[in-house]
């Protein structure tokens, strides 16, 4: 009867103090300030690289969260000007971000930069065996003339 006890015992605790942690595969941060008038692929670490990449030893789907602070510049008085962003993931754009209609962040009406906004989103990606890349691309759409990313952090996991 002891044993079994024991045995029980040992299992409660095992299963008390087995606690799942999700593994991070990537991550990256840039604190400068970024701006452009075009399409273009944001720089994403300190060293401004455009891509970034993680190693998977078997295919699986991740979560990927990409946040930053965004602002558009258009015309005084165009509040419908905004920027998209497609996240890009082993050369394919990920749902829901495909296409210009993903708005990230939009103008407020006033010429230039203001109303800068600490915008997120996050997909689930599809990871393959081996070495996986990110991008992400940035669109001015409406009359946008410009686009601000500052901030930027990127992570992947589990």
């Amino acid at each position: 009867m002891k044993r079994i006890y024991q045995i029980a015992m040992a299992v409660t605790l095992a299963s008390i103090t087995t606690v799942s942690h999700a593994g991070v595969k990537l991550s990256a941060t840039n604190g400068t300030n970024f701006t452009s008038a075009a399409t273009t692929f944001l720089p994403l670490n300190a060293a401004g690289a455009t891509t970034v990449s993680f190693n998977l030893t078997a295919a699986k789907k991740m979560v990927l969260t990409f946040s930053t602070e965004c602002s558009v510049d258009a015309p005084a008085g165009n509040s419908t000007a905004w920027v998209d962003i497609d996240i890009i993931v082993n050369g394919a754009v990920v749902s829901p971000t495909t296409g210009a209609l993903d708005g990230f962040c939009s103008a407020n009406g006033t010429a230039g930069f203001d109303g800068w906004e600490t915008n997120s989103m996050t997909v689930v990606i599809p990871g393959i065996v081996g070495a996986n890349s990110v991008r992400i691309q940035a669109r001015l759409n409406a009359g946008a003339t410009g686009l601000w990313f500052g901030e930027r952090s990127l992570v992947v996991h589990d």
